[in-house]
């Protein structure tokens, strides 16, 4: 029993490995036909673009113009994600050759080349050990300036729910001063009281003492001459 076992157990294995192979091959491979009429296809592995094609190549939806071109966007969008810039622009100009245009398509084609024209720049700077020139540094110049003329606008709402937030943050502070300062006030009204009430303690006092100087100097003026004759 061992021995037989050990001698199936081969072959279960090897069978088990080819299907799995097999399987990763046909689900992995474009339908030779589709390729006929998208050799852009050849040489592809991603599941989802493989996907797409097929969509394309089947028989329910080859005449359904609009909706392949809108699977063809989505297999550009999908090489400009996987890196495949090259591969994104020609599914662009294939597009394009239809009189077919949407803003996804732009901005695909303004990645695809800001992707490549990253790439040049780094092998200028790392492999080649040189700057741009004025041949090469004048239309960067201008595709920088207009990326600053286009850039986007702050979006509203969050720029609203940052100012709300903000203005919380600030009432929540002044409240806790508002609480933190009465008792500051009360000090300072009850250290100011006392000058007040010595001020005018001072002021009666002079008013007092000012009373005796007129009634003594009234005597001496009310006096005449004419008192020491009768007296006489």
């Amino acid at each position: 029993m061992l021995n037989k076992f050990s001698v199936l157990l081969p072959i279960i294995l090897a069978a088990s490995l080819t299907q799995t192979v097999f399987a990763k091959d046909e689900a992995a491979s474009v339908k030779k036909s589709c390729l006929k009429d998208y050799p852009l296809a050849v040489g592809d592995t991603d599941q989802e673009i493989i996907g797409f094609y097929n969509q394309l190549c089947d028989k329910k939806n080859k005449k359904n113009e609009n909706l392949k071109n809108e699977i063809f966007v989505d297999i550009a969008k999908k090489y400009q994600a996987n890196g495949y810039n090259l591969k994104a622009l020609q599914a662009v100009n294939l597009l394009r050759e239809k009189n077919y245009q949407s803003p996804e398509l732009t901005d695909v084609t303004f990645l695809a080349g800001i992707a490549i024209s990253y790439n040049a720049l780094n092998h200028m700077r790392s492999n080649e050990n040189r700057t741009l020139d004025e041949q090469t540094y004048s239309p960067a110049k201008v595709l920088s300036d207009n990326i600053r003329y286009i850039q986007p606008t702050i979006d509203k709402s969050t720029s609203t729910a940052a100012d709300v937030r903000e203005k919380s943050a600030e009432s929540t502070s002044n409240v806790k001063s508002k609480q933190t300062t009465p008792a500051k006030k009360r000090t300072n009204t009850a250290s100011t009281k006392p000058k007040q009430t010595t001020t005018v303690a001072s002021k009666k006092k002079t008013t007092t003492t000012a009373k005796p100087q007129t009634t003594v100097k009234k005597p001496a003026a009310s006096g005449s001459p004419f008192d020491t004759l009768k007296n006489k």
